[in-house]
């Protein structure tokens, strides 16, 4: 018996978003580089940090379990930051060196 392979789906722009990581260009100034990945970690880090341990806190509160859930929730978040951390020091990785100007 004969197999036919399925013709490849043409990507929609949506895939190509997902598949782009947001890296600096290369064109831009070292400073302007570092001030953008340093705000990007930064929200990053809040988000990480606070749903968590707020979210471990009101649960205690509803279900009477005073430090459990909250202990829990500062756990995941700590997790979170090494997440954060890694991957920020990933992108950081893979940018190029500022060319010196030679004078």
């Amino acid at each position: 018996m004969k197999q036919t392979v399925a013709p490849k789906s043409t990507p929609s722009p949506q895939d190509k978003l997902a598949n782009q990581r947001t890296e600096p260009s290369a064109n831009q100034s070292p400073s302007s580089v570092f001030v953008s990945m340093a705000l990007d970690m930064s929200w990053r880090l809040a988000i990480v940090v606070l749903v968590p341990i707020i979210g471990g806190f009101k649960l205690d509160d509803a279900l009477h379990t005073t430090p459990l859930l909250t202990i829990v929730g500062f756990i995941l978040a700590m997790g979170g930051v090494a997440l954060v951390l890694w991957r920020t020091l990933q992108v950081a990785n893979n940018i190029p060196p500022p060319k010196k100007d030679k004078k």
